[in-house]
């Protein structure tokens, strides 16, 4: 008598799969919520949520793991954003900060490592139960910040009220650029009102926070969106060029720009005075244009009294003023393969990908965030979940039906 054949269980495979999933929930449903709440929600989530990947990965597949992180580090991106990470950490040598900057490049370090870790911790193929999660907190979110963001206008003033309403801005700001892969995902899952429902009300959220530069970044993203969908390899090599060469052609902006400005002073005081500084430092300081001052000198110099209060907060100025055209062109050149390699992503996820490096990095430009710790967690999990939503995508197309049949083979009688 034959018995039914019984799956086999494997206690180690199944803790991989319940890490697995809790520390991808932390990543995609818990930080966008708690980011509203605690203003420190992205600095102790993301490494929770990597570490428990990487948990997973080492009970599961070691070896896989070892292999997966040797090919990320050693590829071309990856040494390239090495030799970026190596080169802030040599300027310390030189920056009369050495403390804080320490700090700075440690922060720095810590959020590529996790990034790294955590893209190879990820299984070569998602299980979609884990990826809705994306959308899910994202929309949840949106919602529960529109709710506070009502709250905060009828309600009372007050140093409690004002705290709160920090962290709500900072939740907002994760929120909108988390929206990216969640949109990503859902339009790859042709679920397009769903998607259409999300974008309506992110673009509520991003017009919100207008005064910061999180509108116009997401009209930005959303440009290079349009751009990159219209046509995949041309748009995501147009978008990376264009990126690529703002931080390399940087110095010559306030040479460029300072002319234009004058014609309309009361209109753009501020920024064309931040631009005659810039210009100054450039002309009396050709030196430190190669090397750099030393990384956290912007942020330490505006506090001293070594730099004008009105010197640009842009991530241009500051990358060529801390780690002068060494660091320039290698984070130029590192943005250029991430954008890149994210226009070879497959079907909606290449434009949401560029979509997600064109908002980040026009926030960057317009002077939010930039290097702080909070915001470098934020993009290493949007960065996570897009490369596990592209492992997520089928593998396999079906046969496509022919239109004519076959004529039937003739049935030859046996010969008894």
């Amino acid at each position: 008598m034959n018995r039914p054949s019984q799956t086999m269980l494997d206690p180690a495979a199944d803790a991989a799969l319940l890490l697995r999933r809790i520390g991808f929930a932390i990543l995609a449903l818990v930080l966008p919520l708690a980011s509203l709440i605690s203003r420190r929600a992205a600095v102790i989530l993301v490494p929770i949520g990597v570490v428990l990947l990487v948990i997973a990965a080492l009970i599961e597949a070691p070896r896989w793991f070892g292999a997966n992180l040797k090919g990320s580090l050693t590829s071309r991106p990856g040494l390239i954003l090495l030799g970026l990470v190596g080169w802030a950490v040599l300027s310390l040598v030189w920056s009369p900060f050495t403390g804080s900057a320490s700090d700075k490049a440690a922060n720095l370090f810590l959020a590529i490592g996790l990034g790294f870790s955590g893209a190879a911790a990820l299984p070569e193929r998602m299980r979609a139960s884990n990826l809705n999660l994306a959308a899910l907190g994202t929309g949840l979110a949106s919602i529960l910040a529109i709710g506070l963001l009502l709250t905060e206008t009828l309600g009372p003033s007050g140093a409690r009220a004002t705290d709160a309403a920090g962290s709500v801005e900072r939740g907002v700001s994760v929120i909108l650029i988390m929206s990216w892969p969640a949109l990503a995902w859902l339009l790859s899952r042709e679920r397009g009102l769903t998607a259409l429902g999300l974008a309506l009300v992110v673009g509520v959220l991003a017009v919100t926070r207008y005064e910061d530069g999180e509108a116009a970044a997401m009209l930005f993203g959303a440009i290079a969106f349009g751009v990159v969908a219209a046509n995949r390899r041309f748009g995501a090599r147009l978008v990376a060029a264009v990126t690529a060469s703002l931080i390399m052609l940087a110095p010559l902006l306030p040479f460029l720009l300072l002319p234009f400005l004058r014609l309309v002073p009361n209109a753009f005081s501020t920024v064309a005075l931040g631009l005659d500084i810039w210009a100054d430092i450039i002309s009396t300081r050709p030196i430190q244009l190669i090397t750099g001052h030393g990384l956290d000198t912007v942020l330490r110099g505006r506090i001293t009294g070594v730099l004008p209060l009105e010197a640009p907060t842009t991530i241009l100025f500051e990358t060529w003023y801390e780690l002068g055209l060494v660091g320039a062109s290698t984070a130029a050149l590192a943005l250029y393969f991430a954008i890149r390699a994210a226009g070879h992503m497959p079907g909606a996820l290449a434009a949401g990908g560029v979509a997600a490096y064109v908002t980040a990095f026009s926030l960057a430009a317009l002077g939010f965030a930039s290097f702080q710790t909070w915001w470098l967690m934020t993009l290493t999990a949007v960065a996570l979940l897009f490369t596990a939503i592209a492992r997520g995508q089928y593998r396999t197309e079906r046969p496509v039906a022919p239109l004519t049949r076959r004529p039937k083979a003739p049935v030859v009688p046996s010969v008894q």
